[in-house]
């Protein structure tokens, strides 16, 4: 059956790009995985907003200058659709930021979208997060603060990253009932945010005691289900590496960068670490998880 992932695109085509010092903001689109393949592509008909894709271009670069940051360039897949639009994705692990146009570059070869390499995900507005110092609202928190974890103990985050986004459709976050998995308070996160599931299901369907499972695949309607909300503001947490964290007493993951540094070319790769300066003394780059990961569409057993 098909599945619908949300996006932050730039339209505009690096191959035919706008003038330098251009305004450029992104935008949020519908991206359908029609066979559910896990890729997006001008096959089976996959689409963005209803639009059918006629060719995807993976390893595209976009610039922009970020007021109060700088340079920042973008490593990605551009889309052209039916219509004749044009749509800039990022695959590196970047969200998209808004800024003026400062150059891009193109490549001559046909690929796909992997959904891996789709949105990071966060934590909402108002989670308590435990700390050495007891449980701190998300948002309170600063890079440098210590964040306790599961297996590594307190570490300090790197990072934070926030995102504000039109909450009324796919993006709308996924509220955990109080109980539900330890939650000691309700709980809401993005749909593509990852728990940790410990039960006999996790062993008995993928041989693991622990798994990661996607908040959107545990959705049953009654103790998980997806809200609506006009606007929210989602925040994630970047550590020296893949961590396991607590959020209103929940396990849940930190945001993971790991896959889409591994898969950048070393220009983009640089680039990730001219922002995050932190994570240049850090040699595994985050190549791995925390725990085992079972992806969305083979984890529907698992509905709480």
């Amino acid at each position: 059956m098909p599945t619908d992932y949300i996006d932050q695109v730039f339209l505009l085509d690096p191959a035919s790009p706008p003038a330098v010092g251009t305004q450029i903001n992104f935008q949020q689109v519908t991206l359908t995985d029609q066979n559910d393949n896990g890729l997006i592509n001008r096959f089976a008909g996959d689409n963005i907003n209803g639009v059918d894709i006629v060719s995807s271009w993976p390893g595209d670069t976009v610039t922009i200058d970020v007021p109060n940051v700088g340079l920042v360039t973008y490593t990605g897949i551009t889309f052209y659709l039916a219509d004749g639009g044009r749509m800039f994705t990022p695959t590196d692990g970047q969200a998209l930021q808004n800024g003026t146009f400062q150059g891009s570059t193109f490549v001559n070869t046909q690929g796909s979208l992997d959904v891996n390499d789709l949105p990071p995900v966060c934590f909402t507005v108002g989670t308590k997060i435990l700390t050495p110092v007891g449980e701190r609202r998300i948002e309170e928190l600063e890079a440098g603060d210590l964040v306790t974890t599961r297996e590594h103990g307190d570490q300090p985050v790197l990072w934070i990253g926030r995102t504000t986004v039109d909450g009324r459709g796919e993006m709308g976050p996924i509220r955990f009932k109080a109980g539900v998995l330890g939650a000691k308070r309700p709980l809401l996160v993005s749909p593509q945010h990852r728990m940790v599931i410990d039960d006999w299901r996790a062993l008995y369907f993928f041989g693991h005691k622990e798994i990661l499972v996607a908040a959107k695949a545990l959705v049953n309607g009654d103790t998980v289900k997806q809200v609506k909300r006009d606007q929210v503001e989602y925040i994630h947490l970047l550590f020296a590496s893949h961590e396991v964290v607590f959020a209103n007493g929940v396990p849940s993951e930190s945001y993971f960068p790991g896959h889409a540094l591994e898969r950048s070319d070393r220009e983009a790769q640089a680039e990730i670490l001219r922002l995050f300066p932190q994570l240049n003394h850090v040699t595994a780059l985050q190549k791995k998880t925390a725990l085992p990961v079972v992806r969305a569409r083979d984890a529907r057993m698992m509905t709480l």
